[in-house]
Parts: C-alpha cells; sequence; structure tokens
C-alpha cells in the first residue's frame, strides 16, 4: 500500500530525487494523521485524497482509464471515468485504513470486517505443508492481512522495495505492527520455502506485471510471476486463493475459498503457466464483479505488449 503511494508521487513531473522525498514525508505525515484519528474521519479523508489524486495525478489516471477501457471495451467513456474516478476513492480510504490498522483493536476490526470461509484456511494449515495465500491488489489486502494475524495465524508476505529505502523501512514497520512479516521481493525464496517447512502462510500478490509466463487475463495476454506455481509443485503447500471485498459503508467482507492444488506432470513450465492461469481466472471473476476495487492504475499489460503478445 505505501508503496503505491510512492508510485502515485511518482506521476508528478518532478526530478526523481524529489519524487522519493514528497512520497517519504507524504507517508511518514499521513502515518502520523491518521492512525489518531477516529474511523469515520479517516474514511471521509482517505476518500478525498483518493479523488484528490484523480484530478491532480494525471499520468495514473490516463492509465487507470486505459486498462478499464481495455478490459471493458463495451464500456461507455463515462463508465469508464466514473469507475476510475471509484478506483481513486477507494485506494484513498484503503491507504487511511493501511495506516489505522496497527492501533486498531481486534473488536474495532471485527465491527468493519466479517469472514467467510474460515474452516478452508483451518483445512489446508491442517495439511502441515505451509498455505499460499493468494489475492490481488484489490478491496484492502493489507486489512484482511492484519485481521487474520489477529485470530493466530502466522502470515508473512512478500512485497517489493521501493526506490528509498527509507520509504521501505516505514512501510515494512507498519505492516509488521499489523502482525505480519515482509519478505522483500527477488530475495523470497529460502524465506518462503522455510515458513512453509514451519506450517506458516505465505501472502502472494501475483497480479502485477513480470515476465514469468503469461496468461489469458480479461482476453489478452498478461504477463505474470510463476512463484506460487513454483512453490506449490515444489512443496505441495496448497494455494488458497482469498479477497477482502469492500461493502457499501466501507465495511469488509473477506471471502476465502477452497484450497487449490495442482498435479505436477513433469513439465515445469506447462504446470506453472497452467497453475497461474487457473489462479488469475479466479482474479479475474472478482474483478468482473466488483471493478472499483482492482488498483488499475498499474499497466498489467506491459510486458506482454512489449513481446506483441498484448
Amino acid at each position: 500500500m505505501g508503496y503505491a503511494i510512492l508510485d502515485m508521487v511518482q506521476g508528478f513531473s518532478v526530478p526523481k530525487r524529489i519524487q522519493r522525498v514528497l512520497g517519504r514525508w507524504g507517508l511518514y505525515l499521513a502515518w502520523g494523521l491518521f492512525r489518531w484519528l477516529p474511523m469515520g474521519w479517516a474514511i471521509r479523508l482517505g476518500a478525498g485524497v483518493g479523488l484528490l489524486g484523480y484530478w491532480l495525478v494525471g499520468r495514473y489516471r490516463r492509465v487507470a482509464e486505459a486498462n478499464l477501457q481495455r478490459a471493458f471495451p463495451e464500456w461507455s467513456r463515462a463508465q469508464v471515468r466514473a469507475t476510475a474516478r471509484r478506483v481513486f476513492r477507494n485506494f484513498g480510504v484503503a491507504l487511511a485504513e493501511f495506516l489505522k490498522a496497527p492501533s486498531m483493536s481486534k473488536e474495532e476490526i471485527e465491527q468493519r470486517l466479517q469472514v467467510v470461509g474460515l474452516e478452508h484456511l483451518d483445512a489446508a494449515f491442517r495439511e502441515g505443508k505451509g498455505v499460499l495465500l493468494i489475492t490481488g491488489h484489490f478491496g484492502n489486502w493489507e486489512l484482511m492481512a492484519r485481521y487474520l494475524c489477529m485470530l493466530g495465524y502466522p502470515i508473512w508476505v512478500i512485497a517489493r522495495d521501493t526506490d528509498d529505502p527509507a520509504t521501505t523501512e516505514l512501510v515494512t514497520l507498519i505492516r509488521e505492527r499489523s502482525g505480519y512479516k515482509v519478505i522483500p521481493r527477488g530475495q523470497a525464496a529460502r524465506p518462503v520455502l522455510k515458513a512453509l517447512r514451519n506450517n506458516e502462510a505465505v501472502g502472494i500478490l501475483p497480479d502485477q506485471n513480470a515476465g514469468d509466463v503469461f496468461v489469458e487475463f480479461f482476453g489478452q495476454k498478461a504477463g505474470s510471476v510463476a512463484g506460487p506455481a513454483v512453490f506449490h509443485l515444489r512443496t505441495g503447500a496448497p494455494l488458497v486463493p482469498l479477497f477482502n471485498v469492500r461493502l457499501p459503508g466501507d465495511y469488509h467482507r473477506v471471502e476465502i475459498l477452497p484450497p487449490l492444488r495442482f498435479e505436477p506432470t513433469g513439465d515445469t513450465a506447462a504446470d506453472s503457466q497452467r497453475i497461474m492461469q487457473a489462479l488469475h481466472d479466479i482474479l479475474e471473476t472478482y474483478v468482473r464483479r466488483y471493478p472499483d476495487q482492482w488498483l488499475w492504475l498499474h499497466d498489467r499489460w506491459k510486458s506482454a505488449r512489449k513481446r506483441g503478445l498484448a
């Protein structure tokens, strides 16, 4: 979540050094403010910040609208713009919730969040192989992790570093105060395997641009990481898709789906592509159902377009 803030700051036409400083201090100030605000005020302010971002950060507004038009070619221009505004608004609220989460009690979160399908997560843990939690930049994935940790589930998350080490440290601090531990992307293999051996959960969001495998996403090729598939094939850890759906009034419903398991065929590349396609099919179902809750600000089809696939 904090990394997305820095990405949005980079939408302004200023030198990168200044972008990093603005992103860092903006996040520090936001954390200092939002964690002390009552939830109602925090949500209203977060919504306002998100809508302001829609109007001020033209680069990401254009990316979001282009992505929406690509995914929903039947939509009118007005429908695309209205959805993009809600995307920015929901992102602003999710930011406010992320910054408040470490200071919220279990009872306070339960007033705003319900979980369905917890039995699927328990069944996955009973296998004793660890659990691969698969979600996307959808709803408020950070608040979902915070609450599951409060219920006693041991959770690690794979996250990328920002270009600014101080910002990375702050975002990691906020996450760890929420109860979950962070594994830096790019050096994740050994820590992930260790966590799975200890029957812990590892959260992975494989819905951003990469070039490991190419899957169909909204009818077009999109590059994806292969990590979830590789870890599943190597360890047998079940894949558990889960999503935090934002409800009217900015309440939440976490939906945990039954564990997925895939038999290896001996062709690792084909198996990885098959598994990642299945995970993206589930994600697409949720995004089609709630199109304003996915982070369309990211150029999801970039690597496929560069290779002439999209």
